[in-house]
């Protein structure tokens, strides 16, 4: 019925063009509120336009910009503050991370996500590794992606890269290699009961000793399984195995 009504009523272009933008403005406002307690930032971007749509407040993560300086700047603020070494990451996913969305279904195209890791420059401290996931959120009449949404935090690897394709519905990811240009398909790991509990404690930020007394255990016990999981998927502390659990979505 509502359809029918707005057949017989329809609106003017300037009042459907108001109408879109109070409705975008107050979900960026809702992003605003939600995002303001957390560590992490986001911002929209229109790729045919290169503008920044939208972007959360936290300085800390654009090297000492607030929002709106960065917002004005658009793409010019990768370009200008991004390390030096670090500006063929941005590239190489730029075009590689881009061309390989084009192999997926419109469906597929929204559930996968681009991670990478790379150093933005800062005026007065040292270079900072930052970590952007990219999602598409809309795509043009012909499929092709014109806007994405980009998650900004602190990295928890030690180096700059590891680009990698991910998605929730699916059991591999695909892992981009900066010196041969080639992208490799993984499979994912899938996380024991105990080494899913042992990371959660972890994360609460509890020591070896009060999780093996919280999983009633010995702490050896929980070294023992910690040690495994590290061999498991290739890292040497905690802090990877978490950087490694979260960036591949394993819990």
């Amino acid at each position: 019925m509502s359809d029918k009504i707005n057949s017989l009523y329809p609106r003017k272009a300037s009042d459907v063009s108001t109408f879109e933008e109070k409705s975008t403005n107050k979900y960026f406002n809702v992003l605003k509120a939600v995002l303001g307690n957390s560590l992490g930032t986001v911002f929209i971007t229109d790729l045919k336009t290169e503008k920044l749509e939208f972007i959360s407040e936290n300085p800390l993560l654009f090297s000492g910009f607030r929002a709106a300086e960065v917002k004005k700047m658009g793409y010019n603020f990768f370009r200008k503050y991004t390390k030096k070494e670090d500006f063929e990451i941005l590239r190489k996913v730029s075009i590689y991370g881009l061309k390989f969305f084009e192999c997926l279904s419109l469906e597929e195209k929204k559930a996968h996500t681009i991670t990478y890791d790379f150093h933005l420059k800062y005026a007065n401290s040292a270079d900072v590794l930052v970590n952007h996931r990219i999602t598409p959120i809309e795509l043009d009449d012909d499929g092709e992606i014109s806007k994405i949404a980009c998650v900004v935090s602190y990295s928890l690897n030690r180096t700059a890269g590891n680009i990698r394709i991910i998605s929730n519905t699916s059991d591999t990811y695909w892992k981009y290699n900066l010196f041969t240009g080639k992208w490799t398909e993984e499979c994912k790991i899938t996380l024991k009961i105990r080494e899913i509990e042992i990371i959660r404690l972890y994360l609460q930020g509890l020591k070896i000793e009060e999780i093996a007394e919280q999983l009633c255990v010995s702490p050896s016990t929980i070294k023992f399984h910690r040690s495994k999981l590290f061999e498991r998927i290739g890292v040497k502390n905690i802090i990877e195995a978490i950087s490694y659990v979260i960036t591949n979505k394993l819990i």
